[in-house]
């Protein structure tokens, strides 16, 4: 089976620590640079989420209607979506916060907008096991013939 969804989480999951770093970085020695390349490291997972979003929706129809999915994992398959409806909210209110703070050139703004980005990182970690599980424990996605000799 062929699924669209993993290429673009990987972006989600790995783009906002790299946006963290340089957000540190920023604080630490108040070169405006840093805190341009958080922004659109932001901006730039934000989309890659609209992407994942949406082929996360397509690959889980796909999933389910081609009951590549152990029954196990079905509130989990639940979850995950909403969790990642919410994760799109986050990094789109992130992303703005950033982009505020950049264009008021305001510290205080700067020093949220490390909350939100930690609190993105700490989201998409999470929403990244909960796929591996259902990947690797309930077998979302894995042809019909390997799940049927669990």
């Amino acid at each position: 089976m062929n699924v669209l969804h993993p290429p673009f989480v990987h972006f989600v999951v790995a783009l906002p620590v790299a946006a963290f770093f340089s957000q540190m970085t920023y604080l630490a020695t108040r070169e405006t640079g840093y805190s341009k390349a958080a922004f659109r490291i932001m901006a730039m997972t934000f989309l890659a989420s609209l992407f994942a979003l949406y082929t996360g929706m397509s690959d889980a129809q796909r999933i389910l209607d081609g009951h590549h999915l152990l029954p196990a994992g079905l509130s989990l398959l639940a979850t995950h979506k909403t969790l990642g409806i919410v994760t799109v909210i986050l990094l789109l209110v992130t992303t703005i916060i950033k982009w505020l703070a950049v264009s008021r050139n305001s510290l205080p703004l700067e020093k949220v907008a490390v909350l939100f980005i930690v609190l993105t990182v700490l989201t998409v970690l999470y929403q990244g096991r909960q796929g591996g599980t259902l990947v690797y424990q309930h077998g979302g996605g894995i042809a019909t013939k390997v799940i049927d000799k669990r």
